[in-house]
Parts: C-alpha cells; sequence; structure tokens
C-alpha cells in the first residue's frame, strides 16, 4: 500500500467565529465601537481638532438600531481590503491618532446586534453599500460577500449610515426596557451616560452627538483655579518598545466647592466614596477610567505617594490624556474600556501620576488639619483660598496627533508644581485627633441643638466649648 496525503478544511465555522468575537462584548461596548469609528472618522475629515458641525446620530430603541454620521466616509478600497475582512491585515494602514485598532469592532458589532445588515458610506472619491443577510451567509462555503459601488461622481457631501434589523431578542428586550432590571437603570440610560462620558472629549471639541433624537452634552473636566492656588500639570513623552511614541499630559487638582459631603467622617460612616472624586483616563480622546480611585491609578502605593482613597481626598481631580498617532501604542485592553495595566507604558503613566497627585494629597492633607483645628479665616490660608477659588475647565489636547517636531523636543518634560498657600504655621506641631462613641439618642440631641449633622464638626464643637469653660 502507499500512502497519500489528503487535505484537512481547517477553515472556521462562520456561527463558532461569530460566537468568539462577540462572546466577550457586552451590548453598550458594540455601540459604542460604531461611534469610536465615527469619532476617527471625524478626525480625519476635520485634522485640526475642531468637529464644530460633525454630527453622530445613534438609534437604539425598540426594535430599531442605526448610526448616522456625517463624517469622513470609508473609501472603498479601504472597505475591501480592511473594515470588512474578518481581522486586520499586516500591512493595512491605520488613522493616525484613531481609537480603533485591531480590525474587529464594526464586524463584531454588527454580529452583536442582529442578523441583517447594511452599510452605505460615501467619502470623497466613492461611495458603495454593503447589505449582509448573516444567516444566509453563513450557509455559504466561502467567506465572501457583494460590495455594491456606485456610478457617482466625487462629491463633498461624506457620511455612514448603518442599520441594524432582525435584532437579536436580547437586544430588542434591551431596546424596550422603560424599567431596569430590580436595581438597575434602562438600558437607554446607561448607554447614554457611557456615550457622554466616553465620548467627553470629542463632544468638547464640537462634535452633536444624539441618542434616539436626544442631544448629548459632555462631561466637564475641571479644577480649581486662582491666584493663590492651582493644579500640577506634567506633559511628556514615551516611547514605546516598538518605536511609536505616546504625548502624556497629567493634570491634578483639587476641586474647589464640595455638595454634601463629609469629608471629615470615617469609612465606616460613608456608605458611598465621593462619586466624582478620582483619576479620569484618556486614550486618544476616549474615557478609558473614570473616577478610578484604586491601585491601578496608584492609590494605596504608599504613605509617601498616594494613600488608599479615603472621603478626606473628596475634592482630589485628576486627568490624564494619552495620545499617540498610532493606536496600538496607547496602553489600553482590548475593548477600549480601561487600560492594560501589566504595560510599561502605563506602568511609566502610573509612576507620574502619583508624582503629581501625591501633591494634590499633601495640599488636602493641610486642608484637614485646618479643618481640625476648627481654623477659618486667615488662619485657614489652604481652606480658604481652596473654597474661594474659581473652576477652570482643564486644556484637553488636540484631538489630531501629529508629530511634525523633533525626538528630542518631544521628550523634553514639562512639570508645573501645583501652587497654594504656605500653611498656617501655628499648626506644623500637628493636630491630634480624638475619637470617642457616644449614645446615639444623646449625639443627635447634641446635634440638633448645634444645628450640626457631621459627626467631626459636632465633637470639635463640644470639644472647644468644654476648652473655653477651662479657659475662663
Amino acid at each position: 500500500m502507499v500512502d497519500t496525503i489528503e487535505r484537512v478544511n481547517a477553515q472556521p465555522v462562520k456561527r463558532f467565529f461569530i460566537d468568539i468575537i462577540t462572546r466577550d462584548i457586552d451590548l453598550a461596548a458594540a455601540i459604542l465601537d460604531l461611534v469610536d469609528n465615527s469619532v476617527d472618522s471625524a478626525r480625519t475629515k476635520n485634522p485640526d481638532g475642531d468637529l464644530s458641525g460633525v454630527t453622530v446620530e445613534v438609534v437604539a430603541q425598540g426594535r430599531e438600531f442605526s448610526i448616522v454620521d456625517n463624517c469622513a466616509g470609508m473609501d472603498v478600497d479601504h472597505a475591501k481590503d480592511y473594515v470588512f475582512r474578518m481581522g486586520r491585515p499586516t500591512d493595512a494602514s491605520g488613522t493616525s491618532g484613531s481609537i480603533g485598532q485591531f480590525g474587529v469592532g464594526l464586524k463584531r458589532s454588527l454580529f452583536k446586534l442582529g442578523t441583517n445588515f447594511i452599510v452605505n458610506s460615501a467619502a470623497s472619491n466613492s461611495d458603495f453599500t454593503v447589505e449582509l443577510d448573516v444567516d444566509a451567509w453563513e450557509d455559504e462555503p466561502d467567506w465572501d460577500f457583494d460590495i455594491l459601488v456606485h456610478d457617482r461622481e466625487p462629491h463633498e457631501t461624506t457620511g455612514t449610515t448603518i442599520i441594524v434589523n432582525n435584532l437579536h431578542d436580547s437586544v430588542e428586550e434591551a431596546f424596550a426596557e422603560v424599567r431596569g432590571p430590580e436595581g438597575q437603570r434602562p438600558f437607554s440610560e446607561l448607554l447614554r451616560d457611557e456615550l457622554m462620558s466616553r465620548h467627553r472629549i470629542a463632544m468638547g471639541n464640537g462634535m452633536t452627538l444624539t441618542l434616539n433624537g436626544e442631544r448629548l452634552t459632555a462631561g466637564t473636566s475641571e479644577v480649581a483655579d486662582s491666584e493663590l492656588i492651582s493644579a500640577a500639570v506634567t506633559e511628556f513623552t514615551i516611547s514605546t518598545p516598538d518605536g511609536e511614541p505616546v504625548r502624556v499630559k497629567i493634570v491634578a487638582g483639587a476641586a474647589p466647592q464640595l455638595s454634601g459631603m463629609d469629608e471629615d467622617a470615617q469609612p465606616e460612616e460613608v456608605e458611598f466614596p465621593a462619586a466624582e472624586a478620582g483619576w479620569e483616563v484618556f486614550g486618544n480622546g476616549r474615557l478609558l477610567l473614570s473616577a478610578e480611585k484604586t491601585r491601578i491609578t496608584g492609590w494605596g502605593s504608599g504613605k509617601a505617594r498616594l494613600p488608599l482613597f479615603h472621603n478626606q481626598y473628596a475634592r482630589f481631580r485628576g486627568f490624564v490624556y494619552m495620545e499617540a498617532a498610532d493606536s496600538s501604542a496607547i496602553p489600553w485592553n482590548t475593548m477600549k474600556t480601561g487600560v492594560d495595566s501589566g504595560s510599561p507604558v502605563w506602568a511609566e503613566v502610573r509612576e507620574a501620576m502619583i508624582v503629581a497627585g501625591r501633591e494634590i494629597i499633601t495640599l488636602l492633607n493641610h486642608a484637614k488639619s485646618e479643618r481640625q483645628a476648627g481654623k477659618e479665616g486667615d488662619e485657614a490660608p489652604i481652606s480658604t483660598a481652596l473654597n474661594s477659588a474659581a473652576t477652570v475647565v482643564v486644556e484637553q489636547p488636540s484631538s489630531s496627533v501629529v508629530y511634525s517636531i523633533s525626538i528630542g523636543e518631544l521628550r523634553a518634560d514639562n512639570v508645573v508644581h501645583a501652587r497654594y498657600p504656605e500653611p498656617n504655621p501655628n499648626l506644623r506641631s500637628g493636630v491630634k485627633t480624638v475619637t470617642y462613641a457616644v449614645d446615639l439618642d444623646a449625639f443627635q440631641v447634641v446635634s440638633r441643638a448645634l444645628k450640626e449633622k457631621a459627626a467631626a464638626r459636632v465633637g470639635r464643637a463640644t470639644f472647644n466649648a468644654f476648652l473655653d469653660d477651662i479657659d475662663k
């Protein structure tokens, strides 16, 4: 007998492929990926970073899903060679400063949403439509599908329209929610908040983003600023192992005013930590971490660095902007919903965050000493400066990343230390925390008499009253 060589069909089953790429992404993240594509396209059309006049309209309700933008559109050759390929070819060129990276997002999102989709995109030099019935495509032996190239003259009106029909049952259920599952908000509210949060820089640069006809507003990045007090600012560039530079800007500051927050409450007395405190981390304009207060951003790294978060740091506001022409240089996870904590780039950014953030921790510790000593006015120079400061919006980097300067200039660090008044010299000997427990009913009697709810301030008032009595 003669041995023979036969061929094994190792081509993946389409349903298996679809299940794999959609398994680990939730519905909101799938929609955010599509908005990412529009933002990248807007940057292509507006390289100066001014997104005024750019519109992205998302409809996600009932049995409808669509996203319509007036951005740069997709070139038909790019669509054939990259956009609709099942993965990113190694020779595919990306958009400078883009969010997209792996060449999976568009297909993954469409498969996650439903079983029939239409994509029409008009670029300045081409116009095409792709319509795919996923169920029918799964039954076909090859992986190709048709793209209809329209015979039209080049035109100035550009943009992309995506419509998904035959939504999956789970998607229809999420879109139809008036109330979320017990203890949860409806999906539409969660999606609205995610869109406002994740793309706040694009909206801040002029882009109009709507969800189900409602225009969304961008969150603001604000810190206290005056002649007496200002934030710490650090700017530097990291050269990645692949040689791609990542430009980093870190701003660490404090909020001038707090509403309804007891900064001196003991941890066990606080049901929730300050919602807005912590670090906001952006990668190429997309928010990756929001109000982050854990070890991943340096909290709990040591007494002389960043302590574990406590509500005495409720005023802390930190902003990190990472920008790179090649999106693969950004230390984000594959879903672009967080950072890659094991990345050496992130390790360097995190260390710089700790150094800048420590300046604000020192400021807030001085403010706490003033409060604990019951000082006000001129005897509490830092608290007075903080409470009287104006709010300034943190300057956000341009949406467009163009490295036209020398590597030497790129590597030049720019460090501006936080500014605040000299602490009260009479407090430098320190303060002593007095802690004791009292009967709750008795505490409420004293609290009502003093018209003060915060335990720390009730304790301070009663101590001072006793001290005054001794002095008499």
